[in-house]
């Protein structure tokens, strides 16, 4: 049961720094992205340069 769990934490972080690489790979372009966010449909958390992070 163990092995169930420690799968979902890894794709999480696999999923964080793929998403991650979106982010940096976009600044180091040029492009804007304000808003670095975790989540499909309604967000879970993000980061916004102005207001920090934001959960929920």
């Amino acid at each position: 049961m163990d092995y169930i769990i420690y799968f979902a934490i890894t794709i999480g972080i696999l999923v964080f720094i793929h998403e991650f690489g979106h982010f940096a790979a976009a600044k180091l372009s040029g492009m804007r992205a304000d808003v670095f966010a975790i989540g499909f449909g309604k967000r879970l958390f993000g980061y916004n340069k102005k207001s920090g992070f934001s959960f929920g």
